[in-house]
């Protein structure tokens, strides 16, 4: 059962980006990009798609996990691969898995073809989880791993 997992998640993320319209490049709005996140760009990548993998738990080592995954997508499938981490804004740039507010570069949210999820407990501010939502709301799609059943816990 182990072997069809990955076979399974590779398959949903070949059919989730296949046949849908050229994105629309995102607008520049944060500043110092160039470190906030990890990109992996395709050698071959004729149909110029975009997979966001989105990493954000205390628990599971997602800002390992995730850019190991967006290498092999790009390298061996030829996908155009960026992974967000969850950072205190008091220390841009530095990964900190425990900080719960704050995931730069969810603005990439707009270009990309697939999203995959990985986050635990995250309390995003509102203009953060706008571009969620408005991702949503164009019915693009969405691959959620493990955590990504309570990815959010908002204090009332």
């Amino acid at each position: 059962m182990k072997f069809y997992v990955p076979i399974l998640i590779l398959l949903l993320i070949h059919l989730a980006c296949k046949d849908q319209k050229e994105p629309q490049k995102p607008e520049q709005t944060e500043k110092s990009e160039a470190v906030l996140w990890a990109s992996y760009t395709a050698d071959e990548n004729d149909k110029n798609r975009k997979i966001l993998l989105v990493s954000g738990d205390e628990e599971y080592r997602s800002e390992e996990a995730l850019p190991q995954l967006a290498k092999i997508l790009s390298m061996r499938h030829g996908y155009d691969c960026t992974v967000l981490f969850a950072q205190d804004p008091e220390k841009l740039g530095l990964i900190d898995p425990n900080y719960r507010y704050n995931i730069p570069g969810l603005y990439l949210l707009k270009g990309a073809d697939l999203v995959i999820w990985f986050t635990r407990f995250r309390e995003l501010p509102e203009e953060q989880m706008e571009h969620l939502e408005n991702y949503l709301k164009e019915g693009k799609p969405l691959i959620a791993i493990r955590t990504a059943t309570h990815a959010f816990n908002f204090e009332s």
